[in-house]
């Protein structure tokens, strides 16, 4: 059997969460551009340890903005929502190295020196993340529905629920109250349900927000992965 790879730039653990990506697993790109930062989404390729990381870029004209502030040097944060048996959201910083058009598109980072996490089925890392309550019609009035937003937009969320039987699974265009505590005030967000999906007992919900701008922003400022 080949000997594992080591890192001299990750430890572990953090290394072990690199590796649960796959080619073709779906991320989302945060790229640093002067007005504000550009999301997009798109395909990890894979990696070369301690050396560089490959993502896919469409060579498409909708891209075109995207691809032009790809530049040498510029930050991008990679985030990437991991839904197998991990139940781990992860997040990390890197810079653009290199962009390529032929034969494919194809971006070109450098390793991450640090990756954040947030472990959705370990109470001693939930503090990590962004710890809700949530306000539906149909959730019993007397039930403490509780989740964690595992990834932020200035539009919208995700959020993950475990899978109980007396929490009901909220349909789309449901309305939908997001309460969670800053600086020990409670603040509440409200959202419409865009999507959701069913993984190992987990509920993750998409959802869009329909509160004021300058609520979402204390929200994206103060506890954003890698902001």
């Amino acid at each position: 059997m080949a000997e594992k790879i080591q890192s001299s730039l990750l430890n572990e653990e953090s290394l072990d969460s690199l590796r649960t990506l796959v080619p073709g697993d779906t991320v989302d790109l945060q790229i640093a551009m002067p007005a504000a930062p550009k999301r997009v989404k798109t395909d990890y390729i894979g990696m070369l340890i301690d050396e560089c990381l490959l993502f896919h870029v469409p060579t498409s004209a909708k891209w075109i903005t995207v691809r032009d502030a790809l530049t040498v040097g510029n930050d991008v944060v990679v985030r990437s929502v991991l839904e197998g048996d991990t139940g781990q959201v992860i997040a990390f910083k890197v810079k653009v190295l290199k962009l390529l058009s032929k034969p494919s598109g194809l971006l070109i980072t450098t390793f991450p020196k640090r990756i954040e996490s947030i472990g959705l089925r370990s109470v001693k890392r939930a503090q990590l993340g962004v710890s809700v309550t949530l306000d539906a019609g149909v959730y019993p009035n007397d039930e403490n529905v509780t989740g964690i937003i595992v990834d932020l937009s200035e539009k919208g969320a995700k959020v993950a629920l475990q899978a109980k039987p007396n929490w009901p699974i909220m349909i789309d265009e449901s309305d939908v109250k997001i309460n969670y505590s800053l600086d020990g005030k409670e603040v509440v967000l409200t959202a419409k349900v865009k999507n959701h999906k069913i993984e190992n007992d987990v509920v993750y919900y998409g959802l869009a927000f329909t509160c004021e701008e300058k609520l979402i922003k204390t929200l994206l400022a103060r506890h954003t992965l890698l902001a």
